[in-house]
């Protein structure tokens, strides 16, 4: 039996257990949120992804996250084998994560993250806070801030964020393809992590279509003017470098591969060569555009 679940199967089962008064704050995003958003090209084959993360916003909302943590575990939820508490808030790379299955089934998981502050630096910034059995942390994703952007609502009333957000949050985080690695495999394959996150990106690409993806280009703007004021034209510049250097990596790329195979564009037949022309078509349609437009020259 297939371990794949249809995203809107999952969606459903979200807003039924999580109370619905904690759900104006929760966003959903990754993986799932993709998935969901293109749920009618990709149900047959699901999605093989448990991890539902959840930002909580807005930023800042350090006592919303308690509360909606505090709640959840008062209501049955259940801490995921690593996610346990330390009795310090120091060193804060030793905190976990809130990491929680629901109380009658282990078919996914929410990992809750912080949304970002607007001045946050830090490409990953590791928020601690205390539950009553000791301290944990939040993950704060820089550019994640992006997601909020013209977010979209789920027929289960759900929040999940815009496939041309993640796209552009994942293309800001990996400027270069760089050498660091997934601590796991992924369809028994160990992958680098710039390729997996812009394999995402050609997915969202793919699954969009061309001419949905020159669309992407205002909504870019606009939300980079608007998360990242005094930053936008150097990041409007920036935005497709890592893809660039991906397309120029074979091993890299075959990676990327892999990645979308096991994820969002399983049982497509995708090739490398797909992605190559995909990645080139975001960058000549969409990337080098936005560069035009915010940038006021060529993207580098």
């Amino acid at each position: 039996m297939s371990d794949r679940l249809d995203p809107r199967l999952l969606f459903e089962m979200i807003a039924h257990d999580l109370p619905v008064e904690l759900q104006p704050h929760v966003l959903v995003v990754g993986s799932l949120a993709a998935a969901y958003h293109f749920r009618e090209v990709i149900h047959r084959d699901g999605i093989a992804t448990k991890d539902a993360d959840c930002v909580i916003h807005p930023a800042g909302a350090l006592k919303e996250c308690q509360a909606i943590a505090t709640r959840l575990l008062s209501d049955g939820w259940r801490r995921l084998e690593d996610c346990s508490p330390r009795a310090q808030p120091e060193p804060v790379t030793e905190l976990r994560a809130v990491r929680l299955n629901p109380p009658s089934t282990d078919a996914y998981f929410v990992e809750l993250l912080a949304f970002p502050d607007v001045g946050q630096k830090e490409a990953v910034k590791w928020i601690p806070f205390e539950l009553a059995d000791g301290w944990y942390c939040l993950p704060s994703f820089r550019y994640l801030g992006l997601a909020g952007h013209d977010w979209k609502q789920a027929e289960s009333g759900l929040h999940y964020a815009a496939p041309e957000m993640l796209a552009l949050a994942n293309l800001l985080a990996h400027p270069r393809v760089g050498t660091k690695e997934m601590s796991g495999e992924i369809g028994n394959r160990k992958l680098l992590r710039s390729a997996k996150d812009l394999g995402r990106v050609l997915a969202l690409a793919w699954l969009t279509g061309r001419r949905g993806t020159e669309a992407w280009v205002p909504s870019w703007e606009e939300a980079l003017r608007e998360t990242f004021p005094e930053e936008s034209s150097a990041l409007s510049l920036s935005a497709g470098s890592g893809l660039r250097e991906l397309l120029d990596d074979e091993l890299a790329l075959d990676q990327a591969r892999h990645a979308v195979d096991v994820g969002l564009l399983a049982g497509k037949g995708v090739t490398t060569e797909n992605l190559r022309v995909t990645g080139q078509r975001l960058l000549d349609d969409a990337l080098q555009p936005l560069a035009e437009r915010l940038g006021g020259r060529a993207s580098s």
